[in-house]
Formats: C-alpha cells, structure tokens, sequence
C-alpha cells in the first residue's frame, strides 16, 4: 500500500503516541500485571483511539490491530481482544505472538477448541519453543488430550530442563494421566 508523505506522517504521529499511551499498561513479558487503575484506563482507551486512527490510514498493520487486542485482554475484554487477534491473524502468517495470545483469550472464553487450534498453529510458526510447547500440552491436558499433552511437554522439558513452568505443567499432566488429581481447567491453570 502506497502512503502519500501527509498519509505516512499521520500514521506515524497517530501509532508512536499510541505506543507511549500503552506504555506499563500491556504487559509483553511474563510477569503479572496488578489491578488497572483509572488513569491507565483512561491513558489506554486513548492508545486504542491513536491505533485506531493509524489503521483507519494503514488497516493492514497487524501491530497495531495486535496491541488493540492486548489492551482489551488487559481490560479482561475477551471478545473484543480476540476480534482484533484475528483480524491481526488473518494479515500476518509467521509472528507467533499472535495464535499464542488469542490462544490464551479463547481459553479465558472458554472456547477450548479455538484455544487449541491457536496454540498449534503458533507451535507451528516457531516448532521449537519451549514456552509454546507447555501453553499448547496445557490447552490438549484441559481438552482430555493427555497422551499428546504428554508428548508434547516432554519434548519442551527435553529442550529446557530447567523452565520450572513446563516442570509444573509436565507433573500436573503425569498427575492427572495417573488420576491423583482431577483435570484441570484453564481458570486452575493461571
């Protein structure tokens, strides 16, 4: 798509105070987040409307139909995160942050079978990521899929012995295969 120089200015303007609006806001790493304040939320609803224009100039820019959706995952607005995931999908075919977080808000909505089809296909845009590996062998375990659950934590435990994380999964699903403990769901997996 070709820009006029007024076009790319706007753009730009529009998605770099984007950006800084969401800064501390959308959390990127693996931590979790405390409680949204109203002054975030305020800062935050006025990124969604700077990314908002930036695609009303560019509409194929999946970072900004991503953080979108990340913004609405940070405000437990799981619909709407997962709308604007999918619209990002459907533009970008090999970032794997996309099928891996609309992976975990079809899970917070409960949707098991889009979860699963998420997290797969983000295992396969990036096959040897461990912490992708453990998400998708949690999503088959909470599904009843234990023995491919199984499989899978133990090639991600084989890659990162030491991920405490994959570990934990890895035990729960042994826990479960071996019935001391009933399966989980995704609410008991966070």
């Amino acid at each position: 798509m070709e820009l006029t120089e007024q076009e790319a200015n706007q753009f730009n303007y529009n998605y770099e105070v984007a950006i800084k609006k969401m800064e501390g806001i959308v959390i990127l790493e693996n931590y979790r987040p405390k409680k949204i304040g109203f002054f975030e939320k305020r800062r935050a609803k006025k990124s969604i409307r700077h990314f908002e224009n930036a695609l009303a100039i560019f509409p194929e820019h999946f970072p900004s139909l991503f953080f979108i959706g990340k913004i609405y995952q940070r405000f437990g607005e799981y619909e709407k995160a997962l709308l604007y995931f999918e619209k990002a999908l459907e533009i970008e075919k090999e970032n794997y942050n996309l099928p891996q977080e609309a992976s975990l808000v079809a899970m917070d909505l409960n949707l098991i079978d889009k979860a699963i089809e998420y997290s797969n296909e983000a295992l396969q845009r990036s096959p040897n990521n461990f912490a992708l590996m453990g998400n998708h062998a949690m999503n088959l375990l909470i599904a009843g899929e234990d023995e491919i659950a199984k499989e899978i934590i133990e090639k991600a435990v084989k890659l990162e012995p030491n991920d405490s994380i994959n570990k934990n999964i890895q035990n729960k699903i042994n826990a479960v295969i071996s019935k001391e403990i009933k399966r989980p769901t995704f609410k008991d997996s966070i």
